[in-house]
């Protein structure tokens, strides 16, 4: 891990310097041989060189897409993005005290916990606090980092590679929804929830380590939108415990995706582990509000009214009368066959529409799917059986299990 590892930048340096030579041997240090090809091999370790460091705010790498600049850009006054841009090198430069502006400790630490949501690289910061000098006579914050520049850089870099893997899969035929829920089913079917890992809130963890928070799923996504030219920013509010999660915009409206809630839970994952959930993907302040209290804080977030973006629209899986059922779960489940995976999902508009046809299901009218079953037999040669759970019955929602035989 990084943070582990006894760091020789001496060896980068010298190994960035004999790749610049052709010798097939390097007389001076018996623990590094340099080929005629250029490839420099240490016998102990070889750290990779890094990069220059390329932001004026910052000792460590920082990859393009690694700022989520809605806030600072649209939501703070003058003299707010004058605290906040004198905040960025404080951080960034790891420096270990400030002194507070003339606004106080509130105005302050609301900036702080902007950086928190926008400066994605800056996951180094363990913690704060706001001591009295009496000598001074001022007040100041003080910082403790768990990880020096080298160790954020090169976290940084592996990020970056692997983000550059998830960005090389899109196709240019993708609008914005396909490619916001390419990143949602990839960091489902990639990353895991861990409370106990020391990276899970950062985009590293998500990333590279595969193992995150909320606050990692959700800096992780973003991250993926910057580099997709999609406007996005990060919620913060409360579930049974304090949350994170996401909010983007898409066809003139905002839309909020919880990646964390969308991870089936350790039972069904467990039993069906490539099941994806789409019930906080592309929903509504009214859907997320349901069981997430979104806090104003550091900013009031943009009102999220957007429909036609939301899943179950634009996949067809919605049921808003009789006799659409069919239809709904067809476009649902061939969704799922065509890229592998064993569950699909669609939603009622109503209590009693939903109480109904789960009743005759339970009742033993499964044979309705019959024609679904037939059609991807005879379309893509596959023979599939059917289940269903009411996972999300609160919701209105019918969650298929799709067994490949």
């Amino acid at each position: 891990m990084f943070g582990k590892t006894e760091k020789k930048p001496w060896a980068a340096v010298l190994a960035a310097s004999l790749l610049l030579c052709s010798c097939e041997k390097n007389p001076d240090n018996d623990g590094y041989h340099v080929y005629s090809n250029g490839t420099a091999v240490s016998e102990t370790e070889y750290v990779e060189p890094l990069p220059p460091k390329n932001r004026d705010y910052a000792d460590f790498y920082i990859p393009d897409g690694m700022v989520t600049d809605y806030i600072s850009k649209n939501c703070l006054t003058d003299r707010e993005k004058e605290i906040y841009e004198s905040i960025l090198p404080i951080l960034g430069n790891l420096k270990p005290r400030t002194e507070l502006p003339p606004e106080g400790s509130e105005v302050y630490g609301r900036l702080l916990e902007v950086a928190r949501h926008e400066q994605l690289s800056f996951c180094h910061i363990s913690k704060r606090d706001v001591e009295y000098s009496a000598t001074e006579q001022q007040f100041d914050v003080l910082f403790e980092y768990r990880f020096d520049a080298d160790e954020i850089s090169r976290m940084n870099l592996a990020s970056e590679k692997t983000a550059k893997e998830i960005m090389s899969q899109l196709t240019p035929d993708m609008d914005d929804y396909e490619k916001l829920k390419f990143f949602h089913d990839y960091l489902i079917l990639n990353c895991e929830n861990s409370t106990s890992d020391e990276y899970a809130d950062t985009v590293y963890g998500a990333l590279v380590r595969k193992k995150a928070l909320c606050e990692g799923y959700a800096k992780a996504f973003s991250y993926l939108c910057n580099l997709a030219g999609i406007e996005n920013v990060i919620v913060t509010g409360q579930t049974t415990v304090p949350h994170m999660w996401n909010m983007v915009k898409t066809g003139g409206s905002w839309y909020h995706v919880d990646v964390t809630w969308d991870n089936p839970d350790d039972k069904l994952h467990e039993a069906y582990p490539d099941v994806i959930l789409y019930q906080y993907f592309m929903v509504t302040d009214a859907v997320i509000k349901n069981n997430h209290a979104i806090w104003a804080y550091p900013i009031e977030p943009p009102k999220a009214d957007g429909i036609d973006e939301n899943y179950f629209s634009r996949e067809g899986a919605d049921v808003s009368r009789d006799g659409e059922l069919l239809q709904a779960a067809e476009n649902a489940i061939i969704d799922a066959v065509e890229s592998g995976r064993s569950g699909a999902m669609i939603k009622f508009s109503s209590n009693d529409l939903y109480i109904s046809v789960l009743s005759d299901l339970n009742a033993g009218g499964g044979d309705v799917f019959n024609p679904i079953i037939r059609r991807i037999k005879t379309d893509y040669g596959t023979s599939i059986r059917l289940s269903w759970t009411d996972y999300y019955e609160q919701y209105r929602i019918l969650t298929f299990i799709i067994e490949y035989e």
